[in-house]
């Protein structure tokens, strides 16, 4: 099986530098394009399943890059929820929490701000690649978002990667392989 991952287009709280999390915000005529490239990368696949996340960014660029497609909604591959940090910009936080913003940031633990941190990130992200790799399905779409994908990276590579290693561009597309129980990384945000 082959589970293809498109990050959704740029949004309007990539383009501000905030924290999107869970909020429903709405894809730039960028994002836009992003997601029609994406599509371009994707034509000629035959999907056998299609997900996205829940949110509006990940279904736009959904609707956009595979237009006929009929996608199952899942909050299972939603961003990480970063709690009363939604719609604050990063410098702002930066400013406001300093030091411990960055370290709790850098660790991906949103709890403190009512949000969840990296374990309960990852549970949601195992419950989905189970659901995909138990479906009986040859290839599957999913339309998710930056901090998720990183998720599904970790855990096919079976540790925590360090994400500057891996940067995620809007409209990528990242391609891993499900084969007699093993997980691995074929492509990762390939955007040509």
């Amino acid at each position: 099986m082959k589970l293809y991952v498109v990050r959704h287009g740029q949004s309007e709280d990539n383009l501000a530098k905030r924290h999107s999390g869970w909020a429903e915000c709405s894809l730039t005529e960028k994002g836009e394009a992003d997601a029609r490239r994406a599509g371009e990368l994707l034509k000629g696949i035959a999907f056998d399943k299609v997900y996205s996340s829940d949110t509006k960014r990940a279904r736009q660029t959904c609707a956009l890059a595979l237009p006929d497609s009929d996608p199952e909604y899942t909050p299972l591959i939603r961003e990480t929820n970063v709690g009363s940090l939604t719609g604050l910009e990063v410098a702002e936080c930066q400013r406001r929490w300093g030091e411990e913003y960055d370290e709790r940031r850098k660790a991906r633990n949103f709890c403190p701000y009512g949000g969840e941190n990296l374990e309960m990130h990852m549970k949601r992200v195992r419950e989905f690649m189970a659901l995909a790799a138990g479906g009986g399905w040859n290839t599957v779409a999913a339309f998710s978002h930056g901090g998720s994908i990183h998720c599904m990276l970790d855990i096919v590579m079976g540790e925590p990667q360090n994400k500057a290693d891996y940067p995620c561009t809007n409209g990528g597309v990242t391609v891993f392989g499900f084969e007699n129980g093993v997980w691995t990384l074929e492509q990762w945000s390939r955007t040509e």
